[in-house]
């Protein structure tokens, strides 16, 4: 892989060096802004790009892969579409493919209080693309209702507690689902889980190559002309 030389000012994205056959450990800030980046070079929309920044963030710091699940959502995902529609209590997407969970995480959580929302009665999403990324969304309705949510899926269940925590055995059943169609139900029974410790987040070195390479799609390539403009005119020295 290549790298932009050190401060090169025609390139926006930050990226992370390599190293093979070991964990290379971010902070949840950095987790969150190279899959932010990646999720605008795979050709995500600015306000989507940050909610699978959150959500790749919010998984990892609870020791859940969420930037390798983000990065195989972005790897297949397909080009247009995505749009979702609103049925009684079931959400599908338009085409007929399998919901993107970043979009169906934020819509879940823009029609928390609304009469189509999980707030209201049970919802059915169905095919749902790696459904774990849609959790950190679900989370911020737990505690934003101040209410439980219970996910259904394949006859498995799982809780989201109302200050927004999820079982960890619960959250790595999730995390394993590649696709899979869930059952959304909010519950008034409490379920407190305590909050992660702050740690950082070990990448593996694919995930960290693949994040990368999509992140670089969103910087200027590197010429003489494009050098040339770059930085101050003038000195800036006080």
């Amino acid at each position: 892989m290549s790298l932009t030389e050190a401060h090169d000012p025609t390139a926006s994205a930050t990226t992370f060096p390599e190293h093979p056959a070991l964990l290379t450990r971010l902070s949840r800030n950095e987790v969150e802004t190279l899959c932010l980046k990646a999720a605008r070079g795979a050709g995500m929309p600015w306000g989507l790009a940050e909610e699978a920044g959150f959500a790749a963030g919010w998984l990892a710091a609870r020791s859940i892969d969420g930037p390798a699940a983000l990065l195989a959502h972005l790897a297949a995902r397909p080009s247009g579409g995505g749009a979702l529609t609103i049925s009684g209590r079931i959400w599908a997407a338009q085409d007929g493919r399998a919901l993107c969970p970043i979009t169906a995480g934020a819509s879940l959580d823009d029609h928390a209080g609304l009469p189509e929302g999980v707030s209201a009665a049970p919802v059915m999403v169905g095919a749902l693309r790696h459904p774990v990324l849609a959790v950190p969304h679900l989370a911020r309705i737990a505690k934003a209702i101040n209410a439980a949510i219970e996910i259904g899926w394949n006859g498995e269940k799982a809780y989201i507690s109302a200050d927004g925590e999820v079982d960890p055995a619960q959250l790595t059943a999730l995390s394993k689902l590649q696709e899979a169609q869930v059952v959304l139900v909010t519950c008034r029974a409490e379920h407190r889980i305590a909050p992660p410790a702050p740690d950082m987040c070990p990448l593996s070195a694919e995930t960290l190559a693949g994040l990368n390479a999509l992140s670089m799609r969103t910087t200027v390539p590197a010429s003489e002309t494009s050098r040339r403009g770059a930085g101050a005119m003038v000195s800036d020295n006080d």
